[in-house]
């Protein structure tokens, strides 16, 4: 929705669940990887709205531009219903801002773009995963993009516990005295060839700086808060396949603090406990998605998401010692296997059926593994055929088969919610989701 200098655009997902169990699953997602990897039909309500406002509005595509954006995420909190006569039962909802902008395009030359304050810096996109994979670095700073070259430089803090890397108490008082930002610097570029396939390479790289936590001249370095850094390096490789089909390959290498990986993290959500001296030197992370879509004429639409994620931790454990329970983990392994096939029963009914099968391994604990099929009748009123229709009027019913690791371990939020009682779970949901 647009007026001459003004746009309006809203994404919401918002429904009700059920358990067989009787306990409450709104929101308790089933995968063992915490995210919508392995099957998002769980997910918890949530809103976006954006507001666009064109400062300076170009005749052409071709012309110098300036526009502000404003972006929202709403969601609520206490395990209630996102809404009520009063907003969840007259408990809070949570609202904050995920982007808030301003860019000049075709600024100086045709095609360079500037930006400054906070912005999506993210292009690949799984959405039955609702998966962000490679370049997920959303944040606060600036950047500016000309042609298919992205460069960007954004910040970081930590909340709450995050002894190290960024809150540090540096004289054992018990209370934080030094605060610390990371800076991250990221840069991509997209390769295209192949003429009309649209086929393309895209590049992309980051390097995080934490600097030491020293509270001014004069005031060493603290045991606990030396500086430190990470590197990230990774490729996805587009195939453009013809039809409607096409196929996306994208690995990504990552050190240091820039370790983030297991279950679908972001680079700067560093994972596992430090060094004895506080770094993460030696720590690395490795993330590997295959991402596939094929579409069968004007019967069906198939996609296909494959995820692997491997951390290992910079602490390492004496040589001989037996982890403690609940003591940090010096590696973490998981991995999913996905595929979606919505059927354009008619232009109004899309059935879809989904199956996953994903795994999770922390530590030396044992492989958790869980089976999952969802069975989704859904109306679409505008009769478009074609998964990215909207609005949806979907009625949500999965069935979850869990191992015994991880049905003893609860390494899902469903689990943790109804209690490791059963092998298996059952999902049964209503939820209407729109975006234009």
């Amino acid at each position: 929705m647009s007026g001459e200098n003004f746009e309006w655009h809203w994404y919401s997902r918002l429904g009700m669940a059920w358990s067989v169990y009787g306990q409450n699953i709104q929101g308790a997602s089933m995968n063992l990887l915490g995210f919508g990897i392995g099957g998002r039909y769980e997910e918890d309500d949530y809103s976006e709205p954006s507001l666009v406002a064109h400062v300076v509005k170009g005749a052409t595509p071709d012309d110098f531009y300036v526009k502000s954006e404003m972006t929202f995420a709403i969601w609520r909190q206490y395990g209630g219903v996102f809404m009520q006569p009063s907003s969840n039962g007259g408990q809070s909802i949570t609202m904050q801002f995920n982007q808030a902008y301003i860019e000049a395009g075709n600024f100086l030359t045709p095609g360079l773009s500037v930006w400054g304050g906070a912005k999506f810096f993210r292009d690949q996109y799984a959405p039955i995963g609702d998966y962000f994979y490679l370049d997920d670095l959303s944040g606060q700073g600036g950047g500016l993009k000309y042609e298919n070259l992205n460069l960007a430089i954004l910040g970081y803090r930590g909340f709450g516990d995050t002894l190290p890397a960024y809150n540090l108490d540096t004289n054992a008082d018990g209370t934080v005295d030094v605060e610390r930002f990371r800076t991250v610097f990221a840069g991509n570029y997209k390769f295209e060839f192949g003429g009309e396939a649209k086929h393309h390479v895209k590049v992309h790289a980051e390097a995080h700086v934490l600097q030491a936590a020293k509270r001014g001249e004069g005031f060493a370095v603290p045991d606990n808060g030396k500086a430190d850094f990470g590197g990230v390096i990774g490729a996805k490789l587009h195939l453009g396949l013809g039809q409607g089909n096409w196929s996306d390959t994208a690995v990504r290498f990552g050190t240091g603090i820039a370790n983030g990986a297991a279950g679908g993290a972001k680079t700067y959500q560093t994972w596992g406990a430090p060094n004895n001296d506080g770094t993460y030197a030696g720590s690395f992370a490795i993330e590997a998605v295959e991402h596939a879509g094929f579409r069968i004429g004007d019967i069906a639409a198939l996609e296909g998401l494959a995820t692997f994620h491997y951390t290992k931790a910079a602490y390492e454990a004496p040589a001989g010692a037996v982890p403690a329970p609940g003591g940090p983990h010096e590696k973490q392994m998981d991995f999913s296997v996905q595929a979606n096939a919505a059927i354009f029963a008619h232009k109004n009914f899309h059935p879809v059926i989904e199956a996953s099968f994903q795994g999770r391994k922390d530590g030396e604990n044992e492989l958790g593994t869980a089976v999952k099929v969802s069975v989704v009748p859904t109306l679409v009123p505008t009769g478009e055929l074609s998964t990215g229709a909207r609005p949806h009027f979907k009625l949500i019913y999965t069935a979850a088969f869990y191992n015994d690791a991880a049905k003893n371990q609860a390494l899902s939020a469903y689990l943790q919610r109804t209690g490791s009682g059963s092998n298996v779970g059952h999902y049964i949901g209503a939820r209407t989701d729109w975006y234009f």
